[in-house]
């Protein structure tokens, strides 16, 4: 006899599992969300497929007392909940012998960020420990502050949006326990970095550098008031987010940073490549004989001592191109003049390369944080951000809404047409 776990009122707060409404139907499919998302019953079953509706609250059944309920707990013995999901990913990959992956889709501000933490912290709590496996279980839950902190922003629809898509990768021994991981990014949003939409923010790495830097901190990479600078006020003035205290994040970053042991100097010059990101939007040219000159040279001073080069030779790099012709067998360099928008284009461009490069190395020190030779089976967990429509769209969009379609066939395959095979 199999036990079905089933909410008491099936009226009120509707079905466990949608395959027992009594009709399927797209208003009745929306009727059962509704009803047990207005009892708190954030999470429901489609078969094996979890349906979660972001509450937009904290919600209380995600403590210690729910970790110790589902694990190792038979499939429907309770309730529908993001934990069932990661146990049974896990026992299947220790049972059968075989690497596990959960993807975790829907439309961006639907909580999957959150999903993928709660999974990932679940894995940790209930697999093996030692010294080892515990420093492997800190990179993996502190990864998340700090990638978020460089690669998150608000968005008018969500406070915390993941602006990369993500595909972490927990390794097991053969005993069950974790014993290294790798994150793979793709797809950041980088034209973030130097525009952003109205009502939104930049990546929050510049905010909590604003507010939580201390002043010798502040006075060394030369950090003024949010308003100053203009990479920041494209989306308005308003930087404050609910809910979100910047300052307080700068110090968790900080403390990310430490437990993948990048060192000080490290940290220190990640920060002053961030903030020269930040006053290098401030750099302004204006026409000068169709030529592109700075318009205020004191603007240069602290982007290129943060970025450790020459004042002269940052001005040439800005307005000037170099071009290699070729000719008749021959090769000669031509340095060409650069126009006032062929100019805010190089400086744009140079501002987004230096942010990902950044962001690259600090995936790259996680890895390096938690790299292993010691592999069993591995779990993966893919977190990518959903279905986008804005008022002003680019290629970014339309790369992300690309791999959007592509994992929607994947779910197809993978559920509808294995139940209509079988």
């Amino acid at each position: 006899m199999v036990y079905h776990w089933q909410t008491q009122n099936v009226k009120l707060s509707g079905v466990d599992d949608m395959v027992l409404l009594p009709k399927i139907s797209e208003d009745a499919i929306v009727d059962n969300l509704k009803k047990r998302y207005m009892d708190d019953y954030i999470f429901t079953c489609i078969g094996p497929v979890l349906v979660s509706v972001n509450p937009f609250k904290q919600m209380p059944y995600f403590g210690e007392k729910e970790i110790q309920l589902y694990q190792g707990a038979a499939p429907y013995e309770n309730p529908p909940h993001v934990y069932a999901v990661a146990d049974e990913m896990y026992r299947n990959m220790m049972i059968d012998n075989e690497s596990q992956c959960v993807i975790i889709s829907g439309e961006s501000g639907a909580g999957k960020t959150v999903a993928a933490k709660y999974i990932m912290s679940y894995i940790s709590r209930v697999s093996g420990g030692g010294t080892r496996v515990q420093h492997i279980k800190d990179v993996i839950l502190e990864s998340n502050p700090l990638l978020e902190a460089f690669g998150n922003a608000k968005t008018v629809r969500n406070n915390n949006s993941s602006r990369f898509g993500k595909y972490v990768e927990i390794q097991f021994g053969s005993g069950g326990q974790p014993e290294g991981g790798k994150v793979s990014n793709f797809l950041l949003e980088k034209s973030r970095v130097v525009s952003q939409n109205k009502g939104e923010r930049n990546f929050h790495i510049f905010y909590q550098i604003c507010t939580g830097a201390t002043a010798e901190m502040k006075q060394n990479l030369g950090i003024a008031d949010l308003d100053y600078y203009k990479y920041l006020c494209f989306g308005g003035n308003n930087h404050r987010v609910d809910g979100t205290n910047d300052a307080h994040d700068f110090q968790e970053t900080l403390q990310a940073m430490s437990v993948m042991r990048i060192s000080k100097t490290d940290q220190d010059n990640i920060l002053k490549l961030t903030a020269g990101v930040l006053h290098l939007g401030n750099v302004s040219f204006k026409e000068s004989g169709n030529n592109a000159v700075v318009e205020n040279q004191e603007a240069l001073q602290f982007p290129a001592y943060l970025f450790d080069i020459d004042i002269a030779q940052l001005n040439a790099k800005l307005t000037s191109r170099l071009f290699d012709s070729k000719w008749g067998g021959k090769s000669d360099k031509i340095d060409v003049n650069l126009n006032k928008e062929q100019a805010l284009y190089a400086r744009n461009a140079l501002a987004k390369g230096i942010y990902t490069r950044i962001f690259d190395y600090l995936v790259q020190s996680v890895n390096n944080a938690m790299v292993t030779n010691i592999v069993s089976n591995n779990t993966g967990i893919l977190d990518i951000y959903g279905f986008e429509i804005f008022e002003s769209n680019g290629f970014e969009q339309f790369c992300i809404n690309f791999v959007n379609e592509k994992l929607q066939q994947i779910f197809i395959e993978l559920t509808l047409k294995a139940e209509q095979s079988g």
